[in-house]
C-alpha cells in the first residue's frame, strides 16, 4: 500500500499542477482578452484596466471559507467542483452586453479561484514527505506561469479565428477539464477529511491564527514579495523602456526573460531548501529576499547605456529572485499551520496576498509618476521587503526546539 501511495503521489502532482493551470489560464487570461473587450463593448483605458483588476478580487471574498471547506471536508470535491464552476462562470461573459455585467460575471469567476491556491498547497502537503514537499510545491507552482503563458499564445490566436465569444468559451471549457479530471484522479487521504461534530468551527481557526504569532512575519513576507512579483509584470517593461531608454521590443524581450527566471526559481529555489537546506524553509527564503533587494537597487542605480549581457543576467535574476521565493512561502506557510486548519491558515495568507495584487502596482505607478523617477520607489521597496528576514529571524528565535513548526506527510 506505501509503494502504491509513493506512486500515487507523482499522480497527484501532476493532476494538481495540471488543474492549477487550467484556472490560471482563466485569471491570467483576462489580461490578453482585455483589450479584446475594449473594442468589442466600446471601453475606456481605465475601464479596461479594471476588467484585469476586478478578477482579483474575487479571491478576496472566498479563499477563507473555501479553505476551511477543504480542512473539513478534503480538497476533491472544493477544487474540483471549484474548477467547473469556474468555467461556468467566465463562459457566462459570452452573454455580456455591457461593462457593468461583464464586471459582475468576472468578480464571481474570481470567487471560484478562490479554491486553487490553498487547495493545491494542501493536498501537496499531505502527500509528500517534508524530504522532497519543496520541490514537488515549486513543481506545482509552474502551473500558474504555464497556464498564464498558453493563455496569452492561445486566446489572441482563437479570437482571431472564432472571435471574442469563441475565446470566452474556450477559457471556460479548459476550466472544466481541469475540474474534471481533477475529481475522476484525485482520491482525497482517508482520515484526513474530518467530517465530525467537534471540529473546529472557522471563527476557532480563525482564532488559532490571530494567536499564533510566529504566522505574521510569514504572512508580511507574502505581502511585502507579491508586491515585488507584481511590479515585475506590471512596471518592468515600463521600466526599461522609459527608465533605461529601451526599445519596447528590447523591453519585451527582458521581461519575458524576467519571466522565465521566475518559472526556473520557483523551482530550483524549493530543490535547494530540500537538499542543501534540509528541509530548512527560512534560510533559503530570507537569502532570496536579501538577494532581491540587492537587485533592485542595483538596477536602480543602473545607467542608461548599461551592458546588454549585464542588463539580461539582472533581469532573469530579478524574475528568478522575484518570482522564484513564492513556493518557498507558501510551502513554509503550510508547514507553519495548525494541522487542523492548514487550507484555512494558506488561505488567509493568499487574502491578504490578494489585497496587495490588487493594489502594489497601482501604489508603485502612483510614486513614479509623482517623482518622475523609478529609483526613490525601488529603493524603497527594497527597504520595506528587507523588514521581512529580520522579523522572521526574530519570530523564529523565540521558538523553542520542541516546537517544531512541520508537519510529515
Amino acid at each position: 500500500m506505501k509503494r502504491d501511495q509513493s506512486k500515487y503521489k507523482w499522480i497527484v502532482l501532476s493532476i494538481a499542477t495540471f488543474a492549477q493551470g487550467c484556472a490560471t489560464f482563466v485569471t491570467y487570461g483576462t489580461g490578453p482578452l482585455a483589450t479584446f473587450y475594449q473594442q468589442s463593448l466600446y471601453l475606456s483605458q481605465f475601464e479596461t484596466g479594471i476588467i484585469v483588476s476586478v478578477i482579483n478580487i474575487g479571491p478576496i471574498f472566498s479563499m477563507i471559507c473555501l479553505g476551511d471547506l477543504m480542512d473539513r471536508y478534503g480538497e476533491r470535491w472544493c477544487i474540483g467542483l471549484g474548477a467547473i464552476l469556474l468555467g461556468l462562470n467566465i463562459s457566462l461573459a459570452y452573454f455580456a452586453q455591457s461593462f457593468f455585467s461583464l464586471l459582475i460575471i468576472l468578480l464571481f469567476t474570481g470567487v471560484w479561484y478562490g479554491t486553487a491556491q490553498p487547495g493545491g498547497s494542501s493536498v501537496i502537503l499531505k502527500w509528500f514527505p517534508h524530504k522532497n514537499r519543496g520541490m514537488a510545491m515549486g513543481i506545482r507552482q509552474t502551473g500558474t506561469p504555464l497556464g498564464g503563458a498558453i493563455a496569452a499564445i492561445t486566446l489572441p490566436t482563437i479570437f482571431f479565428h472564432y472571435g471574442l465569444n469563441g475565446a470566452i468559451l474556450g477559457q471556460g471549457l479548459v476550466a472544466m477539464i481541469g475540474g474534471v479530471l481533477f475529481l475522476i484522479f484525485y482520491r482525497d487521504i482517508k482520515g484526513r477529511a474530518n467530517r465530525s461534530k467537534d471540529q473546529m468551527t472557522l471563527k476557532e481557526k480563525l482564532n488559532l491564527i490571530k494567536n499564533d504569532t510566529f504566522l505574521y512575519p510569514i504572512f508580511f513576507i507574502g505581502c511585502s514579495m507579491i508586491s515585488v512579483q507584481l511590479i515585475i509584470v506590471a512596471h518592468f517593461m515600463s521600466y526599461l523602456n522609459h527608465g533605461l531608454h529601451k526599445s519596447l521590443s528590447e523591453s519585451g524581450m527582458l521581461l519575458s526573460v524576467a519571466l522565465v527566471g521566475g518559472m526556473c526559481g520557483r523551482m530550483i529555489l524549493s530543490w535547494v531548501s530540500d537538499t542543501l537546506f534540509h528541509g530548512n524553509r527560512i534560510k533559503p527564503l530570507k537569502i532570496t529576499i536579501w538577494s532581491t533587494a540587492v537587485v533592485m537597487i542595483s538596477l536602480a542605480i543602473l545607467p542608461y547605456q548599461s551592458n546588454d549581457l549585464l542588463l539580461l543576467s539582472l533581469s532573469f535574476t530579478f524574475g528568478f529572485l522575484g518570482m522564484g521565493w513564492f513556493s518557498l512561502f507558501i510551502v513554509l506557510l503550510s508547514e507553519s499551520a495548525k494541522s487542523e486548519a492548514v487550507a484555512t491558515t494558506v488561505s488567509v495568507g493568499l487574502t491578504i496576498n490578494q489585497l496587495f495584487i490588487v493594489f502594489a502596482p497601482a501604489a508603485f505607478g502612483f510614486a513614479v509618476d509623482c517623482l518622475k523617477s523609478y529609483t526613490v520607489p525601488f529603493f524603497v521597496l527594497a527597504c520595506f521587503i528587507l523588514v521581512g528576514p529580520y522579523w522572521l529571524q526574530k519570530a523564529e528565535k523565540q521558538l523553542t526546539v520542541s516546537e517544531t513548526r512541520y508537519h510529515d506527510g
